[in-house]
């Protein structure tokens, strides 16, 4: 695009740097164990959360659905397929309190930790 079609679409150097703002990673190393991409970006996303927060907590956070999806553009759909994954591999604890309940979230690190090594020993013959 030249940059008159450029101006003439309103797309400007300043624009396209503020859209691209922060960018969402995540590790590699949890896609096998976790069983694909968007549940390993969601765990990663989970284990950030989880060293931000207080130590009382015992690990629980509160993160809404409009929350996961602008911390990591995931749908709604996404994110319940991500945690029942985790849930069902034993990563990612949930519990509803609160009237209205709301959903809290878990991280259960040596689990992960244990799948990584398992994920990791050599395979003995």
């Amino acid at each position: 695009m030249t940059d008159r079609a450029a101006a003439a679409s309103g797309i400007s150097a300043d624009l396209l740097l503020e859209v691209f703002d922060l960018p969402v990673s995540f590790h590699r190393c949890l896609v096998p164990i976790t069983g694909g991409v968007t549940a390993a970006l969601m765990l990663s996303q989970a284990i950030w959360t989880t060293q931000t927060i207080e130590p009382a907590a015992n690990g629980w956070f509160l993160k809404s659905q409009e929350q996961w999806t602008d911390e990591t553009g995931l749908s709604r759909w996404e994110q319940e397929t991500a945690r029942r994954a985790l849930r069902s591999v034993g990563f990612l604890e949930e519990r509803r309190l609160g009237m209205p309940a709301k959903l809290w979230f878990r991280v259960r690190p040596e689990a992960v930790w244990h799948a990584l090594r398992a994920r990791a020993a050599p395979v003995r013959r």
